[in-house]
């Protein structure tokens, strides 16, 4: 097999530095209105270039005038003149540097709304795939270092380069052999510098993936921790996270030697800079052809040049931590968005009947989780799917909201494929009470709102009635009761019982429901069934059964094996069968004596 040959060393840098202002254009372009912020603090570099400019001038009359001709009264006016320069390059940092500032919070503010939005439309096939500590880094971290690349890195580099240009046409003004001189140490400089911010580059990108990947591992261990505490692993949890906290050190201490390597490089050039000037300004000194005043500006006007330049090696880190993180970012932002909104999409509406046509589907790369399914659920009926863990039972539940969607096949609500739908019009239609009920941190009345913001509390009181969790409700404060991170403050029963109010609230045609009796006790069981039996009430569902009395009660039994459906038909059509349902009442029946 032909390989693509390696990039030359002179290419890369190309490339890299095209990529680099690409991903600038790109960032400049996103601010937006933001943009006449950036233009107005770039702009005051000019007035802050000129104050700094005319400082060393007018130390140098001041030398020349008060060591040659003793003129103290012209000293004086000159030192009030360069109070002054100092004065107005103060008045006008404050004015740039609060410009930035606020450009940097409100461009922070803006890219987080927007990735947040972003992984809200994301498929559940790419949140199964990556971890949530990688996608939290995107949010948070990754967006404070483009935000810290705005307020002190992208436009101070612009004003760098003016004050370099301009301190250099100073420089050949005041002295042209002199600049000469000293313009021989630049090459070295360049070469220097650029070489270090490649160095710089490359260990940010290692400390950006180090720090994601320690993120992951902490979010993942602490949603585990009771797992590692019950199975005694937390001495191994703890090695495994010190091994990557580790690692994450050690990349940063590459970066900030590299980081303090520059500062100490741009510092030796600027000595040996200043040691050229006096050595030739001295010769020239003795011969008459450069006076004290003048030697003075130009050493002086030297140390400024070598400033901006300090201080981009200083910024170098900002400025790759920033670049870094803005390609990480535009990664996220350019992930396909499988569940797309049509651009005609047909009203959503249920008259007559669900259907999946052969439908197949897998995760990922995964194998075959559904084969072939074919089914039809007329309105008002009860369809009920049973099989074995792993047969595919909750993968419908998931395709006809289109958390995902079908790999082959299709799904038609009254003929209507599901994709020719918004998504958001199809989840009014179709309400999951899923098996691992998720209850937000906050008040207990705004869980149960989740699928109607506008319901009064009288409707939410008739909901948890009707669902048999008034009492549950009540026992945690009423309403207004706090729910902890994940509903940790509440038993599984009593989230069950709450997301089947939730459901009932929001008032579904279609109800996809995934129960779940495993860890309650018979009291609780009995008070499910009841809100169970409330919630399915007249309308159309599809339910995973897991409860005998469920499935007797069905229209329609669907048994799954492996993806396909090897058995349907009603409760007492599927026990004359004798077949694998039979078998599963049966094994119930004997599991319950």
């Amino acid at each position: 097999m032909r390989t693509q040959p390696e990039l030359s060393g002179a290419t890369a840098i190309g490339s890299r530095r095209a990529s680099d202002w690409r991903l600038a254009a790109r960032l400049l372009r996103e601010l937006g209105p933001q943009r006449a912020w950036l233009v107005v603090a770039t702009a005051l570099y000019l007035p802050l270039v000129a104050t700094q400019l005319v400082q060393p001038l007018i130390i140098g009359v001041i030398v020349d005038r008060g060591y040659r001709a003793h003129d103290l009264d012209a000293v004086a006016w000159w030192s009030l003149l360069y109070l002054a320069s100092v004065l107005a390059r103060v008045a006008v940092e404050t004015g740039q540097s609060w410009l930035l500032q606020s450009l940097g919070i409100h461009a922070v503010t803006a890219l987080r709304a927007r990735l947040f939005a972003k992984i809200q439309r994301l498929p559940m096939s790419y949140l199964d795939k990556t971890p949530l500590g990688k996608l939290v880094t995107r949010v948070t971290s990754d967006t404070e270092s483009v935000a810290e690349l705005f307020a002190t890195g992208s436009v101070s580099i612009v004003g760098d380069a003016v004050f370099l240009v301009g301190t250099l046409v100073l420089l050949f003004v005041v002295d042209v052999p002199l600049s000469l001189g000293v313009l021989a140490v630049m090459p070295v400089l360049v070469i220097g510098v650029a070489w270090f911010r490649r160095r710089t580059r490359a260990a940010f990108t290692k400390v950006r993936a180090l720090l994601a990947t320690m993120n992951a591992t902490l979010q993942e261990q602490l949603s585990g921790m009771a797992v590692v505490q019950l199975f005694a692993q937390s001495a191994r949890m703890r090695g495994r996270f010190e091994e990557q906290n580790h690692g994450y050190m050690m990349a940063n201490r590459e970066a900030i030697a590299l980081d303090a390597g520059v500062f100490s490089f741009v510092d030796a050039m600027a000595t040996v800079a200043v040691a050229v000037a006096l050595a030739v300004g001295a010769g020239l000194a003795d011969a008459g052809a450069l006076t004290l005043g003048t030697l003075v500006l130009f050493i002086e006007a030297l140390g400024r040049f070598f400033l901006p330049v300090r201080e981009l090696s200083n910024k170098t880190t900002v400025i790759q931590s920033g670049l870094v993180a803005a390609e990480r970012i535009i990664e996220l932002e350019a992930e396909p968005e499988l569940i797309e909104v049509p651009a005609a999409p047909v009203p959503a509406r249920f008259l007559d009947e669900l259907r999946f046509s052969d439908v197949r589907f897998a995760y990922g790369d995964g194998p075959e989780v559904l084969k072939g399914l074919s089914l039809v659920v007329k309105r008002g009926q009860r369809v009920a799917l049973v099989g074995l863990t792993g047969a595919g039972k909750s993968t419908v539940l998931k395709l006809l909201p289109r958390l995902y969607d079908v790999g082959q096949g299709r799904i038609t609500i009254d003929g209507v494929d599901l994709r020719q739908l918004d998504p958001r019009e199809l989840r009014r239609l179709t309400v999951a009470v899923p098996q691992d009920v998720f209850l937000f941190a906050g008040t207990i009345g705004d869980n149960l709102r989740m699928g109607r913001l506008a319901a009064t509390d009288a409707e939410v009181q008739a909901a948890l009635e009707a669902c048999q969790a008034l009492d549950v409700v009540e026992a945690h404060g009423g309403l207004s009761g706090r729910v902890l991170e994940r509903g940790q403050n509440f038993s599984l029963g009593e989230r069950q019982l709450l997301a089947l109010a939730r459901a009932l609230l929001a008032d579904p045609p279609i109800l996809l429901l995934d129960e779940a009796t495993a860890s309650v006790d018979r009291f609780t069981e009995r008070k499910l069934q009841l809100a169970t039996e409330r919630l399915l009430a007249g309308r159309t569902a599809v339910v995973v059964a897991h409860r005998l009395s469920t499935v007797e009660q069905a229209d329609q039994i669907l048994v799954l094996d492996e993806g396909a459906v090897v058995e349907q038909g009603t409760h007492q059509e599927l026990i004359a069968a004798g077949g694998l349902y039979a078998r599963f009442v049966e094994l119930q029946r004997l599991a319950e004596e």
